[in-house]
């Protein structure tokens, strides 16, 4: 049985982990944006769908446990959060390349 200092390790490990997967994400979108503008934006929109879309089945098989559910909810949240501060950066560094082009 796991100790609750084990526990609370794991969930720092995972917030951790999403957290440079997040950075990594926002860098990869960042240099997406400058190589094709405007391509990010079009991204972004399927992006929620299809991560909803592919852990549908996961969720059916936890939704026996409310725990489960609650916990696969937050992280979705947490995720779309973080795509939408992403979304907001490029946003960002678009309209900044595009006043540097004129």
């Amino acid at each position: 049985m796991k100790s609750s200092d084990d526990c609370d390790r794991g969930s720092h490990s995972a917030d951790v982990a999403l957290e440079v997967l997040v950075r990594a994400y926002h860098a990869l979108a960042v240099v997406y944006e400058l190589s094709n503008p405007g391509a990010y934006l079009a991204l972004h929109g399927k992006m929620m769908p299809y991560l909803l879309d592919s852990f549908r089945d996961a969720q059916a098989v936890q939704s026996s446990d409310p725990e489960s559910t609650e916990l696969f909810s937050a992280a979705l949240e947490r995720v779309r959060c973080a795509l939408d501060d992403v979304q907001c950066d490029v946003s960002a560094v678009r309209t900044q390349n595009g006043a540097r082009d004129h």
